[in-house]
């Protein structure tokens, strides 16, 4: 009779655990389903939004909020509070609890009404932005900003590297989507602060836009092939001169005192020559050069500088709409090709050249100031340019520059790194060819961190070069793209000189090329960076690999973060994440 006491009792207990397991796992089902629904309706708001579709806006945020409140209300509920204190799944549990809330709260804080907000004040029209439509927009923005800042940071003090394998991957998905659209609005947080001042507010601003080419790499993304003068007053835009890059030829000496570090690593000749200032990576520097040299030669005052290349205008065309020059049609597709190599094979003579880059840039702006685009497309256009640095600013009034201080588009170097920040690794490239063939230049480069011990990080660079060059180039190809040989470089061939830059205090070293140790290199500090200069020959349809090891500073723990000059593909580079992240796991 006992053992049967027992056995009853056994099976009542096994039906009781399997009932709670059910449930449980209903449970978990029922949550995961409710996040993925609120997560395919954040989608569906930003697509309707880029659309500019505000019905669809609407209906997508009641789903969000619907489905993540009842996410919420499930993994907030004392059910769910057993499952965070189970041994092995409770940490998943409280993960899953946060995400939620977050998520919920999201839903229901003021970056909803911003999602329905009229953009249209932020988007140029009949020649010039409307002031006080942008000044209405800074509440809602900063508001919205402020609420994914919040819900960035409460995720970012969770470590999810104890997680089950399928729970860890969405948390990072939603930590890195929550790091983006923070990005991206910080942008226009930014923008709606600037923007009065920036264009006018009462008084005459001047700016020059340099116009990069990327088929001649300079690091900030290319020479500086053609210059437009724009002045603003009141929001009102307009197009005062234009020049062609080359027309400033070279100065007698160096527009600006370089120090020994910038004549050590890019030679007097980032000073002496307008097309030269972005060999620098430090976009502000390269900005004081420009303005330099342009007021030596013309005179009066500049306010600041802005920079954009082809692929940032092919990405505007996206929001534009097709724009022709010349009885040739640009359009977002072509033209990376018809302005970066086309252009060249079509117009032998550098004058002719430059007349058909003058009128892409003029046609450009008036596209872009009659108020052509559509205001989300054209957001989210800024915004991919922004983010890979095609698009930077730099202000030469303090109050300005102090609010794009930090910022994409302010394209600073690096000279300082804050306790728990990633070390930022560099990797600029700069045509030492003397022509057009960056055109075919292709590079791919990586970082990660492969060890953290008392705070400093070990991190391993790969570097691939590739020329996509057709093997009969030098007889193919113009002689303007090729560079006839007129620097003592092999007509087909290009030669890249790459600069490695090494976390700030850090150091950099075991640089290999095509696996055999490179000869002859030296490390020059540049404001904090270890620098080592490689000359790569590339010949037709050949690569070059590049791997060096670098130790990063005392506490950047954060994850590295890795900057490269802007070519003719877009994309951007991305890092591994930070080693420390497991050290502190462990302990």
């Amino acid at each position: 009779m006992r053992s049967r006491s027992v056995l009853r009792v056994a099976l009542g207990l096994g039906v009781f655990l399997l009932l709670v397991g059910v449930y449980y796992g209903w449970m978990l089902w029922q949550v995961s389903r409710d996040l993925s629904d609120a997560a395919q309706a954040a989608s569906r708001a930003q697509q309707a939004m880029v659309s500019g579709d505000d019905t669809a806006v609407a209906a997508a945020v009641d789903d969000l909020s619907e489905h993540s409140h009842a996410a919420a209300d499930l993994s907030g509920g004392p059910t769910w509070s057993v499952l965070t204190k189970v041994p092995a799944v409770g940490d998943d549990a409280a993960a899953v609890r946060l995400v939620s809330d977050v998520v919920a709260d999201l839903s229901s804080s003021d970056l909803t009404t911003l999602l329905q907000a009229d953009l249209d004040g932020l988007v140029p029209r009949d020649g010039g932005i409307d002031l006080a439509a942008v000044t209405a927009l800074r509440t809602p923005v900063e508001a919205g900003h402020q609420s994914l800042v919040e819900a960035r940071d409460r995720l970012a003090g969770q470590d999810p590297s104890s997680f089950v394998g399928p729970l860890r991957t969405r948390f990072q998905d939603v930590q890195e989507q929550l790091d983006s659209a923070t990005d991206a609005l910080g942008a226009v947080d930014t923008a709606t602060r600037l923007l009065p001042t920036m264009l006018g507010d009462g008084e005459t601003r001047t700016y020059l836009v340099v116009l990069q080419n990327n088929a001649e790499l300079r690091s900030t993304g290319g020479l500086a092939g053609s210059v437009l003068e724009v002045q603003a007053r009141d929001g009102r835009l307009e197009l005062k001169r234009q020049v062609a890059g080359n027309s400033f030829g070279e100065a007698s000496a160096p527009v600006l005192p370089l120090s020994k570090a910038e004549t050590d690593i890019y030679t007097e000749v980032m000073g002496t020559y307008f097309l030269n200032a972005g060999m620098t990576p430090d976009f502000p520097r390269a900005a004081q050069l420009w303005r330099a040299r342009w007021e030596q030669k013309y005179g009066g005052e500049v306010d600041g500088v802005l920079t954009m290349d082809p692929v940032a205008l092919s990405y505007l065309l996206e929001a534009t709409g097709p724009l022709t020059v010349a009885g040739h049609q640009l359009t977002a597709d072509n033209a990376v090709d018809q302005l970066l190599h086309q252009v060249y094979l079509d117009n032998p003579e550098p004058a002719a050249q430059d007349k058909v880059f003058e009128q892409v840039a003029a046609g450009l702006f008036e596209r872009l100031t009659s108020g052509a685009a559509q205001p989300r497309p054209l957001l989210r256009a800024l915004h991919q340019a922004v983010s890979e640095q095609r698009i930077m600013l730099s202000s030469f009034h303090e109050d300005d520059q102090r609010l794009l201080h930090g910022t994409r588009i302010a394209g600073e170097l690096a000279t300082t790194a804050p306790q728990g920040a990633g070390p930022e690794v560099g990797v600029y490239l700069n045509d030492a060819t003397g022509a057009k063939m960056s055109y075919y230049l292709r590079s791919e480069a990586r970082v990660n961190a492969t060890y953290c011990t008392d705070g400093v990080q070990g991190l391993k660079g790969q570097l691939t070069l590739a020329s996509h060059a057709p093997t009969d180039a030098a007889t193919t190809l113009p002689a303007y793209v090729t560079g006839a040989g007129e620097y003592g470089v092999e007509p087909g061939t290009q030669w890249v000189a790459t600069r490695l830059y090494g976390p700030v205090g850090g150091k950099l070293d075991q640089v290999l090329i095509n696996g055999a140790p490179a000869e002859g290199t030296t490390t020059v500090v540049h404001d904090g960076r270890p620098v080592v200069t490689l000359l790569l020959n590339l010949e037709p349809q050949k690569q070059v690999e590049v791997e060096w090891r670098m130790v990063s500073g005392p506490g950047q723990t954060g994850d590295p973060e890795l900057r490269v000059t802007p070519g003719v593909e877009s994309g951007t580079p991305s890092a591994g994440v930070s080693a420390c992240h497991d050290v502190q796991g462990d302990e």
